[in-house]
C-alpha cells in the first residue's frame, strides 16, 4: 500500500446488495448499474468488472469521458451516457459504440447522419421532460411527430425512452409517471414500440414497484446508500476509510491547534496527527463535530481539518503508530450520518472521495486488489 490512508471496498457486500435489489424486481425488469462519478467514488473499473463477472453488463454513466473509460476496459459492456453529449463529440461516442441520450430532434438527426457516414447504426435513448426540468423533450404537440420521424431513420436505433422523477412527493411523482405513460401510449398507437422504458432510480425503485417498467437505474443501493424514504432490509454500506497515525505528541502546555487556532487543548493531552484532509474528499466542515474511531473509542478533531492532514484530541489515551484509525465506517461513522453532519446527501459525500486515495478491494472476505487511480495501476493480491 503506497499510502496509509485508503478506502476499503467490500465486493462481497456489493454483490449481496445487488441480489437483494434483484429480489425486489420481476424477471422482466432489467438493472442498469449507475457507475457515474467513478461509481459514486467506489472505482468504476473494478465495480464494472465485478458486476460483469456476476452477469450484469448494462452500465449507466453521465459523460462521454466516463463512457470511454469503461469502453476501454471491455468491449462487451453496454454503456448508456445519460447526460448531454455535445454535438462536436457525438462522432466519438458513436465510434466507441456508446449509447446516447437525446432530447431534441436535431440531435437525433445528426447522430443518424454521423452513423450513416461510418456505415453503422447508433443507439439512443429518448429523454422525456415530465417535471424535473433538466433535460428532455418537452411534452407538447411537437413531441410525437418528432419521435415518429426519428423512428424512421435507418441508422438510428431507438433502444430506450426514459424520464427522471423529481421525488418531491407521492402525488407529484405519480403525475410525472402518468405523463410519461401517456407519451408511451401515444407512440404505441402510432406503432412505435421502444424496448427499454425506464423511470426509477434507487429511491424510485424502492417506493414505486408499479413504475419499475423494463429497467431500473440502480446506483446508491448497490453501494449500500439507502434513502430515508423507505429502507430495504439487508442493504449494507460497502465502503470504509482507514488510516494510521503519522505523529502523536503530548502537549507541554495549554495550546491552540491548526489554522486560526480555533481549538484550545489542555496541557498533557495527546494529539494525534492523521495523514488525510479535505483534498481527499473528506469535508472540512466536520472539524466542528466530527470524530474518528480508534480501538472502539471515538475522538474529536482538534482544530480545522487541513488540505492533507488533520489532528485529533486523544485526551489521555495512548496509541501506537500502527493502530488503525477508522474515518468512515458503519454506525456512528456511516456515510449517512457523516453526510447529515455537513448538511449534504450521501451521494455527494462519496462521489467527492479523491482519486489519490488507494482503493483496497475485499473479495471472498480477504484483500483481493489494490487500485491506484492516480497511477492508472491495479495490483491483484491473489
Amino acid at each position: 500500500m503506497l499510502r496509509d490512508t485508503h478506502l476499503k471496498i467490500n465486493l462481497d457486500t456489493l454483490i449481496a446488495n445487488l441480489e437483494i435489489v434483484q429480489s425486489h424486481l420481476s424477471k422482466k425488469t432489467e438493472i442498469g448499474a449507475v457507475l457515474k462519478a467513478n461509481a459514486y467514488g467506489h472505482g468504476s473499473k473494478v465495480i464494472a468488472k465485478t458486476l460483469m463477472a456476476y452477469g450484469l453488463s448494462y452500465f449507466l454513466v453521465a459523460t462521454l469521458l466516463e463512457g470511454i473509460q469503461l469502453r476501454n476496459e471491455d468491449s462487451r459492456y453496454q454503456i448508456l451516457i445519460m447526460g448531454h453529449t455535445p454535438d462536436h463529440l457525438l462522432e466519438q461516442a458513436i465510434l466507441k459504440n456508446l449509447e446516447l441520450t437525446i432530447f431534441t430532434y436535431e440531435q437525433g438527426l445528426l447522430i443518424h447522419q454521423l452513423a450513416q457516414k461510418h456505415k453503422t447504426t447508433a443507439t439512443v435513448h429518448i429523454k422525456i421532460e415530465t417535471g424535473f426540468n433538466r433535460l428532455g423533450f418537452s411534452v407538447n404537440e411537437k413531441l410525437i411527430p418528432s419521435i415518429l420521424k426519428l423512428s424512421l431513420l435507418k441508422h438510428l436505433n431507438i433502444k430506450g425512452i426514459f424520464t427522471h422523477l423529481a421525488l418531491r412527493n407521492k402525488n407529484a411523482d405519480e403525475n410525472q409517471f402518468q405523463v410519461f405513460q401517456k407519451v408511451i401510449r401515444s407512440l404505441e398507437e402510432h406503432n412505435v414500440e421502444i424496448p427499454l422504458k425506464h423511470v426509477c432510480d434507487s429511491i424510485g425503485m424502492t417506493l414505486y414497484p408499479h413504475m419499475h417498467m423494463d429497467m431500473v437505474r440502480i446506483g446508491a443501493l448497490l453501494y449500500g446508500l439507502q434513502g430515508e424514504e423507505k429502507f430495504i432490509p439487508g442493504i449494507q454500506q460497502i465502503l470504509k476509510m482507514e488510516t494510521k497515525f503519522s505523529h502523536i505528541k503530548i502537549l507541554e502546555e495549554d495550546s491552540f491547534i491548526s489554522y486560526g487556532m480555533r481549538k484550545e487543548v489542555k496541557k498533557g493531552s495527546r494529539i494525534g496527527t492523521l495523514p488525510f484532509g479535505y483534498a481527499d474528499g473528506y469535508p472540512r466542515a466536520l472539524y466542528k463535530d466530527g470524530f474518528v474511531c480508534v480501538n472502539g473509542d471515538f475522538y474529536p478533531f482538534a482544530g480545522v481539518i487541513c488540505m492533507d492532514q488533520c489532528m485529533i484530541d486523544l485526551g489521555n489515551a495512548n496509541f501506537e503508530s500502527d493502530d488503525i484509525v477508522s474515518i468512515i465506517d458503519t454506525n456512528q461513522l456511516s456515510i449517512s450520518k457523516l453526510a447529515k453532519k455537513v448538511q449534504t446527501n450521501k451521494n455527494e459525500f462519496v462521489s467527492s472521495l479523491a482519486a489519490r486515495l488507494p482503493r483496497l478491494y475485499i473479495r471472498h472476505k480477504k484483500p483481493y486488489l489494490i487500485s491506484y487511480e492516480m497511477l492508472g495501476e491495479t495490483h491483484e493480491l491473489y
